[in-house]
């Protein structure tokens, strides 16, 4: 891994800005399910001044809305909805605490992109007593309302392999499509090095980074509803 991340888990964005919701009369419903790389709120203090994916230059370069471009373009217009969980990951052993997404359950997602887990490892002294798979399945239970509800799960942007490991875990125990990202953390082509003062910022995906990011979850969604010969 190139660098260290030094932004914090906790207070990416406030509770009540959770999960946010983009109701655009569109006929397929999209959940994204993420940390700072999904969404980070404004924080002046690490030179961070913007309300979107941490360091894209703008908000239709984040990866969110790069996927969001991506799907209208093949399927027409969709609804959309952004839920930063970085409290969860950080927290990930405490029984009952998802509760606090429940406006993203009640969303009722056709598709749900989870690109979750870096922060775990600020927990990282609960890994022997609380294994994370078993939570991170929880947790997508829990957002998996519908009953052919189409997963995908990414792997981690800076590589932590005890972490990756149960990411694919559980997506091969539950039939979730699988992404890898960690050679993209692992070049510096594809951070924000140079564009940021604070190094935790700036080694965040740059606008190529999160394009990579986009189209590999969607062209993993693509692949496998394919497949399936399944429409969404």
């Amino acid at each position: 891994m190139i660098g260290k991340n030094t932004v914090r888990a906790s207070g990416q964005v406030t509770k009540e800005r959770y999960v946010e919701a983009f109701e655009n009369g569109g006929s397929i419903r999209v959940l994204f399910v993420g940390n700072s790389i999904t969404r980070h709120e404004p924080k002046p203090e690490i030179g961070w001044n913007n309300d979107w994916g941490m360091a894209a230059s703008s908000k239709d370069k984040d990866y969110v809305h790069v996927a969001v471009k991506m799907l209208e373009d093949a399927y027409g217009k969709i609804d959309y909805c952004i839920t930063n969980c970085g409290e969860w990951e950080i927290n990930y052993f405490q029984s009952g605490l998802i509760c606090e997404w429940q406006r993203a359950r009640d969303f009722n997602a056709d598709i749900i992109f989870v690109r979750i887990g870096e922060n775990v490892w600020n927990a990282k002294d609960k890994l022997d007593q609380f294994a994370f798979a078993p939570r991170l399945a929880e947790m997508i239970r829990y957002f998996a309302v519908r009953q052919n509800v189409k997963v995908v799960l990414s792997g981690l942007f800076w590589d932590m392999p005890e972490i990756e490991q149960s990411i694919k875990q559980v997506a091969f125990e539950n039939g979730f499509d699988f992404v890898e990202l960690k050679d993209l953390g692992e070049d510096s082509r594809y951070m924000a090095i140079g564009q940021y003062w604070h190094s935790g910022v700036s080694i965040h995906p740059n606008d190529l980074g999160m394009l990579k990011i986009a189209e590999r979850m969607v062209s993993s969604l693509r692949l496998s509803t394919q497949n399936n010969k399944g429409q969404i």
